[in-house]
């Protein structure tokens, strides 16, 4: 006891029922209960719902002589984390000796309360984020861990020949079962409906993980239990940097849980999901590069005004070399995370190019750069942005934002405060997508902004199909009563134009109007001759 309690902040005993029957230590601050009323309660009633049946189930299934890894767990009445390890000693009639210790919880313990219902696991962005924040952690500390992937197979099968309240107890006890063998006893996530991934200890082998939650899918669906296929990444990053890392992680996380064609299936990752990951970190590197040299060049696509058929502005979109994808080049440094490189980079690259008009006699023209809700929610990127229109004072009046993937912004709030700053400057901002998930009405009425984009999935078919029509003319209604501008993308033909311009739509892109163009004739601007010019007669000719 007095070695257990040198490295513990309360020490409790259970009976063979789970009551308390001992307690010494910090019980007030942990459990919010006094030591003396602590005698005779349940432990499992202390607990926090989402984190009692983890405990309970692992509680119930120790063995004499055996002990648990340390889980982390919440406790109901004060909030606290806590790390709880257990033991059950020989010839004590099943009790349960318990240490809860709350400065030994590891750096990245998960704080956030989302969480899977049916299994009590982390939800997917808390995961990741959580795995993230550990390597870098890893690196410095010189831990070595492992991230292991795993794929239930069958899990359609299984249901089909399973009660409900027994998917249910299946449900709840792999969650346990995952978490316990996790790191810190709350590195376990579920990903999807049947891929799941858990932070471990380099020394765990992951098969102990398949074979655990076979047998628990065995012990409830007889003859139709589910197969597990796994495989595993060493995350010792060695000479790669941590933000590279770092990035190349969620990337091959998120691969894993968007691959539903079969090309990143568990066969395939079990033969070099390590290569995978190593040919990501090449490719975030050499990106990076391209970025920061702007080995890229611009495109500019007009939006035009449809009442009077004048452009409004221009769209800055990038080209790349070597004929490679715009599309699946930006989608990419979306997943891995170094998109706000490509946006400031584009931003920096476009201001350079309108300062170059003037010089030339030009008038400058009204452009928009693509922000991602990735950057947005940066506030090293936000500073970063304020610091490089600073730079160019006389030019930043020309420059308009439109957010795109608005959909990964997850402080609505916050959004907003920055993107009202911008408005402030007198730089317009738009939302891209409407209709298209990424930019829904939760989205209009959190985020205040001059204009939104139409998506064109709405306008291609607008002349044939009844509900596009219907739904794309209430856009535009919803959006005129905001006061808020619109945009329709793939405007191709005149009678889509037409049809737009009777709905009320505000401004049309697409093809229809002008394909993307390297350069814009922009026309001369006209000079002012002075009076005494004139009374001197100068004489002047123009193009």
């Amino acid at each position: 006891m007095a070695f257990s309690f040198a490295a513990a902040d309360l020490l409790l005993e259970l009976d063979d029922q789970g009551k308390i029957c001992f307690a010494s230590g910090a019980a007030k601050g942990i459990l919010g209960k006094d030591l003396p009323d602590l005698d005779g309660m349940a432990f499992a009633d202390l607990l926090d719902p989402q984190d009692r049946r983890v405990i309970t189930y692992l509680l119930e299934n120790m063995k004499e002589g055996e002990r648990i890894s340390p889980v982390s767990a919440r406790m109901q009445n004060t909030n606290t984390m806590a790390v709880i390890g257990a033991c059950s000693l020989p010839r004590v009639n099943g009790h349960i000796y318990l240490t809860l210790n709350v400065t030994g919880l590891p750096a990245a313990q998960s704080v956030a309360v989302h969480r899977d219902t049916e299994t009590g696991l982390l939800t997917n962005n808390d995961f990741v984020q959580l795995a993230t924040d550990q390597l870098n952690i890893a690196a410095e500390t010189g831990q070595e861990l492992e991230l292991t992937l795993l794929e239930l197979s069958n899990l359609g099968d299984m249901s089909k020949h399973t009660s409900e309240s027994d998917m249910e107890e299946f449900f709840n006890k792999m969650g346990a079962v995952l978490r316990s063998y996790s790191l810190g006893g709350d590195s376990a996530g579920r990903l999807d409906g049947d891929k799941y991934g858990v932070l471990h200890n380099k020394s765990l082998d992951h098969t102990v993980l398949q074979e655990k939650v076979e047998t628990l899918s065995n012990e409830v669906a007889p003859g139709h239990g589910l197969k597990t296929d796994a495989s595993t990444i060493d995350l010792e990053k060695g000479k790669l940097s941590q933000e590279n890392a770092t990035h190349a992680l969620m990337f091959v996380i998120n691969s894993f849980v968007n691959d539903t064609g079969g090309g990143f299936s568990m066969s395939s990752l079990a033969e070099g999901l390590q290569g995978r990951m190593e040919t990501t970190l090449n490719r975030i590197s050499s990106l990076k590069n391209v970025f920061k040299r702007h080995q890229f060049s611009l495109v500019y696509q007009p939006i035009v005004n449809l009442l009077d058929e004048t452009t409004h502005h221009y769209e800055v979109l990038c080209r790349f070399k070597d004929g490679e994808s715009p599309y699946e080049t930006v989608t990419f440094a979306e997943e891995v995370g170094i998109i706000r490189d490509l946006d400031l980079a584009v931003t920096k690259k476009t201001l350079e190019a309108l300062s170059e008009y003037p010089r030339q006699g030009r008038l400058v023209p009204h452009v928009a750069v693509n922000i991602s809700g990735h950057s947005l929610e940066s506030d090293d990127f936000v500073d970063t942005l304020y610091t490089l229109l600073g730079d160019y004072p006389n030019f930043r009046k020309y420059l308009s934002l439109e957010v795109t993937e608005s959909s990964q912004i997850r402080d609505l709030v916050r959004a907003n405060r920055v993107i009202q700053q911008f408005r402030k400057n007198g730089i317009e901002v738009s939302l891209d997508d409407l209709g298209a998930g990424a930019a829904s009405f939760q989205y209009i009425q959190a985020l205040d902004v001059d204009n939104i984009k139409i998506d064109g999935a709405y306008v291609r078919d607008v002349l044939h199909e009844e509900k596009d029509a219907a739904i794309l003319k209430c856009m535009a209604r919803l959006c005129r009563d905001l006061k808020i501008g619109t945009i329709a993308e793939m405007v191709e033909t005149r009678d889509q134009f037409q049809l737009l311009k009777r709905m009320g739509v505000d401004y049309g892109q697409g093809w229809f109007f002008g394909k993307p163009q390297a350069v814009l004739d922009m026309p001369f601007k006209k000079r002012q001759i002075s009076l005494n010019m004139k009374r001197k007669g100068v004489q002047s000719e123009w193009n």
